[in-house]
Protein backbone atom coordinates (compact mmCIF):
# COMPACT_ATOMS: atom_id res chain seq x y z
CA UNK A 1 0.00 0.00 0.00
CA UNK A 2 1.37 3.48 -1.31
CA UNK A 3 1.23 6.34 1.75
CA UNK A 4 0.10 9.38 -0.15
CA UNK A 5 1.83 12.57 0.99
CA UNK A 6 0.17 15.74 2.11
CA UNK A 7 -0.28 17.03 -0.80
CA UNK A 8 -0.78 14.11 -3.48
CA UNK A 9 -4.02 15.06 -4.24
CA UNK A 10 -5.30 16.37 -7.46
CA UNK A 11 -9.04 18.48 -6.93
CA UNK A 12 -8.08 20.12 -10.66
CA UNK A 13 -11.44 21.21 -12.04
CA UNK A 14 -13.85 21.04 -8.42
CA UNK A 15 -14.75 24.34 -7.06
CA UNK A 16 -14.72 24.55 -3.30
CA UNK A 17 -16.77 27.14 -1.26
CA UNK A 18 -15.63 28.15 1.86
CA UNK A 19 -17.36 29.60 4.17
CA UNK A 20 -15.65 31.31 6.51
CA UNK A 21 -15.56 34.89 8.75
CA UNK A 22 -12.29 35.00 10.05
CA UNK A 23 -9.74 36.27 6.84
CA UNK A 24 -6.72 34.48 8.47
CA UNK A 25 -8.53 30.90 8.37
CA UNK A 26 -9.82 31.55 4.88
CA UNK A 27 -6.18 32.61 3.51
CA UNK A 28 -4.60 29.67 5.10
CA UNK A 29 -7.50 27.11 3.84
CA UNK A 30 -7.42 28.73 0.68
CA UNK A 31 -3.53 28.21 0.08
CA UNK A 32 -3.75 24.89 1.76
CA UNK A 33 -6.39 24.31 -1.36
CA UNK A 34 -4.25 25.76 -3.57
CA UNK A 35 -1.87 23.78 -3.61
CA UNK A 36 -4.23 20.71 -4.43
CA UNK A 37 -5.26 22.69 -7.51
CA UNK A 38 -9.19 23.16 -6.21
CA UNK A 39 -10.62 26.45 -7.03
CA UNK A 40 -11.78 28.17 -3.94
CA UNK A 41 -14.56 30.89 -3.67
CA UNK A 42 -15.46 32.39 -0.56
CA UNK A 43 -18.44 34.23 1.24
CA UNK A 44 -17.76 35.73 4.53
CA UNK A 45 -20.75 34.39 6.39
CA UNK A 46 -23.69 31.77 5.77
CA UNK A 47 -26.34 34.69 4.45
CA UNK A 48 -23.83 34.93 1.60
CA UNK A 49 -22.94 31.37 0.98
CA UNK A 50 -27.09 30.71 0.32
CA UNK A 51 -27.43 33.64 -1.70
CA UNK A 52 -24.24 32.14 -3.48
CA UNK A 53 -25.73 28.57 -4.05
CA UNK A 54 -28.92 30.45 -4.90
CA UNK A 55 -27.91 31.84 -7.83
CA UNK A 56 -25.92 30.40 -11.43
CA UNK A 57 -22.39 29.65 -9.36
CA UNK A 58 -21.54 25.98 -9.59
CA UNK A 59 -19.89 24.44 -6.01
CA UNK A 60 -18.68 20.44 -5.56
CA UNK A 61 -18.39 20.81 -2.34
CA UNK A 62 -18.39 23.16 0.64
CA UNK A 63 -16.64 24.10 4.29
CA UNK A 64 -19.21 25.74 6.34
CA UNK A 65 -17.67 27.09 9.38
CA UNK A 66 -20.57 27.04 12.20
CA UNK A 67 -19.79 30.11 13.93
CA UNK A 68 -20.25 32.99 11.89
CA UNK A 69 -22.03 36.28 12.18
CA UNK A 70 -25.36 37.07 10.69
CA UNK A 71 -26.36 33.48 9.42
CA UNK A 72 -24.50 30.64 11.28
CA UNK A 73 -23.40 27.36 9.57
CA UNK A 74 -25.99 25.18 10.23
CA UNK A 75 -29.20 27.61 9.51
CA UNK A 76 -27.14 27.79 6.04
CA UNK A 77 -26.54 24.37 5.46
CA UNK A 78 -30.27 23.81 6.15
CA UNK A 79 -31.00 26.30 3.62
CA UNK A 80 -28.92 24.98 1.00
CA UNK A 81 -29.55 21.75 1.30
CA UNK A 82 -33.38 22.81 0.55
CA UNK A 83 -32.19 24.00 -2.97
CA UNK A 84 -29.04 21.93 -3.79
CA UNK A 85 -29.59 18.34 -1.34
CA UNK A 86 -26.96 16.71 -3.25
CA UNK A 87 -24.35 19.26 -2.41
CA UNK A 88 -21.58 18.14 -0.03
CA UNK A 89 -21.48 20.41 2.54
CA UNK A 90 -18.36 19.76 5.75
CA UNK A 91 -19.05 21.26 8.99
CA UNK A 92 -16.05 22.83 10.50
CA UNK A 93 -16.19 23.83 13.91
CA UNK A 94 -13.98 24.25 16.85
CA UNK A 95 -16.95 22.33 19.01
CA UNK A 96 -17.08 18.63 18.58
CA UNK A 97 -18.93 17.46 21.84
CA UNK A 98 -22.14 14.92 20.92
CA UNK A 99 -24.76 17.59 20.57
CA UNK A 100 -22.89 19.41 18.04
CA UNK A 101 -22.33 16.17 15.98
CA UNK A 102 -26.29 15.82 15.93
CA UNK A 103 -26.78 19.44 15.38
CA UNK A 104 -24.69 19.29 12.14
CA UNK A 105 -26.17 15.78 11.02
CA UNK A 106 -29.42 17.14 11.55
CA UNK A 107 -29.19 20.42 9.45
CA UNK A 108 -28.03 18.15 6.42
CA UNK A 109 -23.96 18.16 7.00
CA UNK A 110 -22.10 15.44 5.15
CA UNK A 111 -19.01 14.93 7.25
CA UNK A 112 -17.41 17.11 9.96
CA UNK A 113 -13.55 18.46 10.68
CA UNK A 114 -12.95 20.03 14.11
CA UNK A 115 -10.51 23.04 14.10
CA UNK A 116 -7.42 23.38 13.82
CA UNK A 117 -7.43 21.42 10.44
CA UNK A 118 -6.07 18.13 9.66
CA UNK A 119 -4.62 19.13 6.40
CA UNK A 120 -4.53 15.18 5.13
CA UNK A 121 -7.85 14.58 7.44
CA UNK A 122 -9.60 17.04 4.82
CA UNK A 123 -7.88 15.86 1.57
CA UNK A 124 -8.54 12.06 2.37
CA UNK A 125 -12.53 13.44 3.36
CA UNK A 126 -12.66 15.81 0.08
CA UNK A 127 -11.10 12.82 -1.99
CA UNK A 128 -13.96 10.00 -0.66
CA UNK A 129 -16.86 12.69 -0.63
CA UNK A 130 -15.74 13.77 -4.09
CA UNK A 131 -15.40 10.15 -5.48
CA UNK A 132 -19.27 9.01 -4.65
Amino acid sequence: MTIQGKYDYNFEGKVVLVVEDNMISFQLISAVLHKVKAEVVHATNGRIAIEMCSGDSHFDLILMDMQMPEVDGLQATREIKKIHPELPVIAVTANAFDGEKFAFESAGCDAFLTKPLQFRQLFELMSSILDR
